[in-house]
């Protein structure tokens, strides 16, 4: 969005002469006489408040990222997002956010079962799916479009928007912009490594027996036996992909193609090893017994307190120092010694992660658009200035001249006072970031900050060297009208942790698996996806789903 706002009243185009200055508004119209005094100051003024649209009142439901899991909004004399946003567009805004997850997904549905539908709303691509066949969604053609949202296509291709969508369901889901860059690493205590004289470990049985090193040796030095060697956050639901068991089978992130065919990963025959892998690990006592009830980011708190030596974590930020909220950070504060550094214990794999893909939709409710449709636009006008410039460098990195200083496309940290207002106060506006990945790239800008030490640049230089690949071609995978997801991935959830904690055992997994292929439709869930990819493949294409 240009410096000026955009309001359609009657048929007609207005443009009002306001422009952003650190979140405040200033009178930027041109005049060929000067100002004389109170008179014309009141008359502009006036003529200011009658090209204002309507003020009205906008609610977002928005998921945060788990490295705001802590984060909270300041008061309202101190949000100076806030402030931008509701003087620009002459709204009210209030967000509900929570960190994305189980708890999220319910609280949404909650709210839409309810009928207390938030003007626009963000919710993962299967509960998406069951939204639009619900008949909930409204059309997002008048709002989200390249004239309305200019800005938004920086970040998402057409392509992509028009993949995402269910056949015959017309255009009711958009797609969040998504970090297409990832930044997947193990970290383990170095500083304990050394204690231990230990070498950083460089394959999958010398990760474990560090572990059991961390768990056994007493690496703090405290005289007790209170630490663990790996920890992770289940939330009480699920096992996650942290535990190395999913990559030492060969397992990369939650799909791939591999043997010209769609894998599935956590519902591949090959779980079996994996599941017994991490039974096997929890019979050693050498995971946090408590990662399962865990809340994200409850293990990453507890490493912090000196007690997990190795995480796995796709945060770019979480060994830097030059970060207050970093797990460095947190875990010097209580051990000075503390040294989190990035490692691979695959070497050999061809990647150790996936490449981002679109999964998270942007929504609104059908009834919303019905009773009002004014608020929806300019809910968007909202989005679309959060995905420019603007936006963007208000929300990721304050404001200029504060905060930071920009010359050209460079934009440069002022350490001081972003630490003061925004990292040390609760890291707030890691919140605002809901609508765009910290990619300032897309945007042409380049990022200097003046934090990041050598130790921290050595650190980014190598997690970003740990290889990556595309798990799929540019295709949105929508599960066949007739089938959930949603209920597949939820029994598919229980019999992993059912093997863990009641069967103590995964030699059941084989029959497990063949129930989810058969009652809960994986088989044909999966059969699709491979036909959606074949239809967009050029040359070879998969077999069919086993």
């Amino acid at each position: 969005m240009k410096k000026s706002l955009l309001v359609v009243l009657s048929g007609a185009t207005l443009l009002a002469t306001a422009c952003s200055n650190n979140g405040k508004e200033t009178n930027g119209a041109a005049s060929s006489q000067p100002a004389t005094g109170a008179s014309t100051a009141s008359a502009s003024a006036t003529a200011s408040e009658a090209a204002k649209p309507e003020k009205i009142s906008l609610r977002f439901m928005v998921p945060v990222g788990t490295e705001f899991a802590n984060a909270t909004l300041p008061s309202a004399d101190k949000d100076f997002v806030k402030q931008a946003i509701e003087e620009k567009f002459n709204v009210d805004l209030k967000l509900d956010y929570m960190v994305g997850g189980e708890d999220y997904k319910s609280k949404m549905n909650v709210q839409l079962a309810g009928g207390d539908i938030p003007d626009v709303f963000i919710a993962d691509g299967a509960a998406s799916q069951k939204y639009a066949t619900d008949g909930l969604l409204a059309d997002l053609t008048p709002y989200l479009n390249k004239e309305k949202m200019p800005n938004y296509y920086s970040w998402v291709k057409q392509e992509e928007l028009d993949s995402y969508q269910l056949v015959g369901g017309g255009f009711n889901r958009g797609i969040l912009p998504f970090m297409r860059n990832q930044y997947p690493a193990w970290y383990v205590r170095k500083d304990w490594l050394d204690k231990l004289k230990l070498e950083m470990p460089k394959s999958y049985d010398e990760m474990l027996e560090v572990m059991r090193k961390f768990t056994n040796e007493d690496p703090d030095g405290n005289g007790k036996k209170d630490t663990y060697g790996f920890s992770t956050s289940g939330n009480g639901t699920s096992v996650p992909l942290e535990f190395p068991q999913w990559l030492a089978n060969g397992f990369v992130a939650d799909f791939q193609i591999a043997n010209d065919a769609f894998v599935d990963n956590r519902t591949d025959l090959g779980v079996q090893k994996v599941i017994q892998g991490i039974i096997d690990m929890t019979n050693e006592g050498i995971v946090d017994p408590d990662w399962f009830l865990s809340k994200y980011p409850g293990h990453l708190d507890k490493a912090a307190q000196n007690k997990i030596g190795i995480i796995f974590s796709g945060e770019k930020n979480a060994a830097l120092e030059g970060d207050a909220n970093s797990l460095q950070s947190r875990t010097k504060a209580i051990d000075p010694n503390a040294d989190w550094q990035p490692f691979n214990p695959f070497p050999d794999l061809p990647a150790i992660w996936k490449n981002g893909v679109p999964e998270t939709s942007v929504m609104v409710g059908k009834a919303v658009a019905e009773k009002n449709p004014e608020k929806v636009a300019r809910a968007f006008e909202v989005l679309n200035w959060l995905a420019g410039e603007e936006g963007f460098l208000l929300t990721h990195y304050g404001q200029e001249g504060k905060h930071y200083t920009k010359e050209g496309n460079k934009i440069t940290l002022i350490p001081e006072a972003y630490n003061a207002d925004i990292a040390n106060a609760g890291n707030w506006l890691g919140i605002y970031r809901f609508f765009t990945p910290e990619e300032p790239a897309v945007l042409g800008l380049e990022v200097s900050d003046p934090r990041i030490s050598p130790r921290d640049q050595a650190i980014l230089k190598t997690v970003a060297s740990y290889p990556k690949h595309d798990a799929l071609p540019p295709v949105s995978l929508l599960p066949p009208e007739g089938t959930n997801i949603g209920d597949f991935r939820k029994e598919m959830h229980r019999l992993h942790v059912k093997m863990i904690f009641e069967d103590k055992s995964a030699a059941k997994w084989p029959k497990y698996r063949e129930e989810l292929m058969t009652k809960y439709t994986g088989r044909t869930i999966f059969q699709g996806y491979t036909d959606q990819i074949n239809a967009v493949l050029k040359d070879k294409k998969l077999n069919a789903f086993k």
